[in-house]
């Protein structure tokens, strides 16, 4: 299918969603009857005429089948349309979404990377990144086995986003591993949101599927944008050194890489 006709169709499709399911139905049941209309009046008047009172019967005749046939066949196809657009959001909310924190995946922030590393070349906005990990992870999973370590992982993601801006983004990147853009954050800023992230994480209380409560703790590393990086290739390594960084120096906290 040719472009143009791809934004046609799409536009088209917007329209009606925009409407809603009843008075997209109303609408083209309407149209159908209005077209009907018409083109039954310009074939009666040019190739058929017989005269204003077969004219105006066929007028009424045109008019009425749209009516009724056109509301049946109309509501099934918007149904559908409706139901499409449904499956449509939660398969692009499965992909985007890591299933198990239900933060982002590690495929929608590299996608976001790219826009947003664009887009603040552009404007000329700063923008960091902050790389964390869970401290001793495995010794959780060997202690109190992998479905206590995924919880361990859900209320930390949980913390993570509840503690940043509805605009940031935090994706689960890989394992206990965790990425988070700050937009329009400078460094020292970003210093300042991961030991917030450090300092809630480290007092959250876990409760485990025995009813056990443990804590646990994460180290982060920091790195600010730095053009020319189009893909932020250069972003996330520094900020993967400042997280090696932070672990060598003990662990429970956040550092910058040199």
């Amino acid at each position: 299918m040719p472009f143009n006709n791809i934004q046609r169709a799409k536009t088209w499709r917007n329209a009606i969603l925009g409407m809603g399911h009843y008075r997209s139905v109303f609408a083209i049941t309407l149209f159908s009857i209005l077209m009907s209309i018409i083109i039954t009046g310009v074939i009666m008047t040019v190739f058929w005429w017989e005269g204003i009172d077969v004219l105006l019967k066929s007028l009424l005749v045109a008019a009425i089948i749209p009516g009724i046939v056109a509301p049946l066949a109309t509501n099934f196809v918007v149904k559908l349309l409706f139901e499409l657009e449904d499956l449509q959001t939660q398969l692009l909310e499965m992909v985007n979404r890591d299933p198990l924190t239900k933060v982002y995946s590690r495929r929608y922030l590299m996608d976001c990377l790219e826009i947003e590393s664009a887009r603040t070349l552009r404007s000329n906005e700063p923008m960091s990144l902050l790389i964390l990990d869970v401290d001793n992870f495995k010794s959780i999973n060997d202690r109190y086995g992998h479905g206590n370590g995924d919880i361990v992982l859900q209320e930390i993601a949980q913390v993570c986003e509840s503690t940043l801006r509805p605009y940031d983004v935090i994706a689960r990147f890989g394992g206990e591993e965790f990425v988070v853009i700050l937009l329009n954050t400078p460094l020292p800023e970003a210093c300042t949101v991961a030991e917030r992230i450090r300092e809630n994480v480290a007092v959250t209380t876990i409760e485990l599927t025995s009813g056990e409560t443990i804590r646990s703790t994460i180290s982060l590393g920091i790195s600010l944008f730095t053009p020319p990086d189009p893909k932020c290739i250069n972003l996330l390594s520094r900020a993967d050194r400042g997280l090696y960084k932070a672990k060598n120096n003990g662990r429970n906290q956040w550092a910058i890489a040199d």
